[in-house]
């Protein structure tokens, strides 16, 4: 689940504070990713933060948060190839990080990869078994790149164990039902 701020705004705007001589928490300069002069953006300034994350990167190549945002970036601006090649380098790094091991999944479903993408949301659960997010994510690559309905089932039923009051538990129920009706009708 993506929230309406982008996940790469979040760790640059605490590498900004952190980094910057003298300035405090709620100084007046806006971070990139904002509206400038009142105006209300269209969408998020992601290539900022890249240009940022990789200003970063190039006086500290090994710097694990500036690697895995210029990976949340690239995959908030769609552009999957790039997130991927930044989050196998953070995995590098530190594989234990259900998260990015997530995302990257996911932009391999969008690249039209659903079999890599439900082996790297495999590996997130084994990292940790209640990820919501690999087990939704799952579920979807089961159900509707695979016509697994069966083991979409099953992961989206873990799911609903796991987190009764999913925001999208109503969807992920209507999905169980769908699937139930296909295989009725595939049992026939």
């Amino acid at each position: 689940m993506k929230s309406i701020v982008p996940k790469a705004a979040l760790p640059v705007l605490l590498l900004v504070l952190l980094a910057a001589p003298g300035c405090k928490k709620g100084g007046d300069a806006p971070h990139p990713s904002e509206p400038q002069g009142g105006k209300t953006a269209q969408e998020p300034y992601y290539y900022g933060l890249i240009e940022e994350y990789r200003s970063v990167l190039a006086g500290d190549p090994h710097n694990l948060a500036a690697i895995i945002g210029l990976g949340n970036a690239f995959y908030d601006a769609g552009q999957w190839k790039e997130a991927i090649r930044y989050y196998e380098q953070s995995i590098l790094i530190d594989p234990s990080n259900a998260d990015v091991v997530t995302d990257m999944a996911t932009c391999y479903r969008n690249l039209g990869m659903p079999d890599r993408a439900i082996a790297d949301y495999r590996k997130a659960l084994l990292i940790e078994p209640t990820h919501q997010n690999a087990l939704y994510n799952l579920g979807v690559v089961y159900g509707y790149d695979n016509n697994d309905y069966e083991s979409a089932v099953r992961i989206w039923e873990r799911l609903l164990v796991i987190a009764p009051k999913h925001p999208k538990a109503d969807t992920i129920r209507a999905g169980i039902a769908n699937f139930r009706r296909l295989l009725a009708r595939k049992a026939r």
